[in-house]
């Protein structure tokens, strides 16, 4: 027997031929068990949960106050736009890059006419990244609202102020190590208190809510 410790996988392989543990290095196996179960690194972005995000903003949308309001009526017809376009790409298995691409194009027609440039720019940016994106994990996410909040910087309107504030914090929060559940949770906190405005933080507290399960 060579002197070298045999990994979890060498050690399952012979209990899989009928080799007894106590013919096992059991200590060394359970230092590879211990050691993998802390390996934890962001978690991988499903299209699974790109719908989920997707459909949770636009129940969100359906109960926000205020239904007369045009912003929020956009809001509603576009959530629903792209909670489908999510949802149809989860089915066909396209997977998360392809589901955030074409839940945000599908989005982004419905657009206000008071907001539509910061929503469109916005959008079109977040679409663009994730159809140039290699990665598909937290780092896709915190690009994509990067380069959303980089196209509405200097836009004077409420939700460009919003999106601006959130992508900075997001940002700050990340390089700092934090997760992304954690992360985007405190950046909707500061940006509902710096730089309020209601339909966008109905958007980011409902994908909030699908990140913290």
């Amino acid at each position: 027997m060579g002197t070298e410790p045999r990994s979890a996988r060498a050690a399952s392989e012979n209990l899989s031929r009928g080799i007894g543990p106590d013919a096992l290095d059991v200590d060394s196996l359970r230092t590879d068990i211990a050691r993998a179960a802390e390996v934890q690194g962001p978690q991988p972005l499903e299209a699974s949960c790109v719908r989920a995000a997707y459909e949770a903003i636009a129940a969100a949308g359906e109960r926000a106050e205020a239904a007369d309001d045009a912003t929020l009526v956009s809001l509603r017809a576009g959530a629903g736009a792209a909670a489908d376009a999510a949802r149809v790409a989860d089915e066909i298995g396209a997977g998360a890059v392809a589901a955030l691409r074409a839940a945000a194009r599908a989005w982004y027609p419905y657009a206000v006419a008071s907001e539509s440039a910061a929503w469109e720019a916005g959008l079109r940016a977040f679409s663009e990244t994730c159809d140039s994106a290699t990665e598909s994990g937290q780092a896709l996410v915190v690009r994509s609202v990067e380069a959303a909040g980089r196209a509405v910087s200097g836009d004077d309107t409420a939700t460009a102020r919003a999106v601006d504030a959130f992508a900075a914090e997001l940002r700050r929060r990340t390089a700092l190590g934090e997760g992304l559940p954690a992360a985007w949770g405190g950046a909707s906190r500061h940006t509902a208190e710096t730089a309020p405005d209601p339909v966008f933080q109905t958007v980011v507290d409902a994908v909030r809510g699908v990140l913290s399960r």
